[in-house]
């Protein structure tokens, strides 16, 4: 009885450290930090602001992400249920605000039929960027961007194109320049010159910053917007953002709040003036190996209360290979 219960606990061990082997290695760590540059891109005026808001999801979700060679990654969803936002924190009001950017060449391909490439040329002090992106093999959008900065200003200009359809053409200028060390203004124009009726958008933008807190605002035809950052310490950061359409809808307001814990571990949680709230938390789980080698996952979780006081789960994994 004593030799079948040892061969079973070494049968157990052996198969969880061959799952263990699978688990990516533990990278090196990081202090969560907003690296800036010296100016701001006028789509990341509220950046902030709008990333200490939780990106709440309902269901289950398993991110693989896997660097398979040199500038070429593979990144593959598995999901169960509504796993995408059912609520939303915040309206944008920029063009792409607060999306990733492909600032770096290199191709990323998605297990569902999805491929983003990105090309970067430098020529004459302008940054070219050209982006192509293909989704579920059918739709597609290709992407032109031109952007040169100063010392007090930063410009785009960004030529875009859906399903390779004229109609959907559309140009996208942005400005932001520093009128002082804490104060900055921009605007954006954009326009679908094909499109009928045409229907030109223009927005302004102002962004004031100091070194515990950042406040910033954004008037456009679809509505107005003011987001307050506040940082009380290295892992402490609070979030306001104010709300109002241009539909004849009700304002409204968003509190947030975004700690970082020494472990690695993150806790985002929301509420907002029409009664919805919600939470993520994020910690990594590290499992130690011989020749000080160590296995890392990452555990995610989600709750989210919406208007009809329902109160939904979320649950997923992430793996950065």
């Amino acid at each position: 009885m004593d030799i079948n219960e040892s061969i079973f606990k070494d049968d157990v061990g052996n198969f969880i450290f061959s799952l263990k082997k699978l688990l990516p290695k533990r990278k090196d760590g990081f202090i969560f930090e907003f690296h800036k540059p010296t100016l701001t891109r006028l789509s990341d005026v509220h950046l902030e602001a709008k990333n200490v808001f939780p990106k709440c999801f309902i269901g289950a979700k398993l991110v693989v992400l896997r660097e398979i060679m040199d500038k070429v990654k593979l990144m593959q969803n598995y999901s169960y249920g509504k796993t995408k936002e059912s609520y939303k924190c915040y309206s944008h009001l920029l063009y792409k605000e607060t999306d990733a950017k492909n600032i770096d060449d290199g191709l990323l391909i998605d297990s569902t039929g999805s491929a983003i490439a990105t090309y970067k040329e430098t020529i004459d002090d302008i940054e070219m960027r050209l982006t192509s992106k293909i989704k579920d093999i059918v739709s597609s959008e290709t992407e032109i961007v031109f952007e040169k900065d100063s010392e007090k200003s930063i410009s785009s200009i960004s030529c875009s194109m859906k399903d390779v359809d004229p109609i959907t053409l559309s140009l996208v200028t942005q400005w932001m320049y520093k009128v002082r060390p804490e104060l900055s203004v921009g605007s954006e124009f954009g326009i679908r010159p094909l499109a009928y009726p045409i229907s030109p958008q223009l927005s302004f933008s102002a962004r004031y910053e100091r070194p515990s807190f950042t406040l910033t605002s954004t008037l456009s035809k679809v509505g107005f917007q003011v987001c307050l950052f506040k940082k009380f310490s290295p892992g402490l950061r609070i979030a306001t953002i104010f709300n109002e359409g241009d539909k004849g809808g009700p304002a409204s307001v968003g509190l947030a709040l975004h700690k970082s814990y020494e472990n690695g571990s993150e806790l985002k949680i929301f509420v907002d003036s029409q009664r919805c709230g919600g939470f993520t938390y994020e910690r990594d789980v590290l499992f130690q190996e011989p020749h000080n080698e160590v296995r890392v996952i990452r555990l995610m979780g989600s709750t989210l209360i919406d208007r009809q006081r329902r109160v939904r789960f979320g649950f997923g994994f992430h793996l950065d290979f």
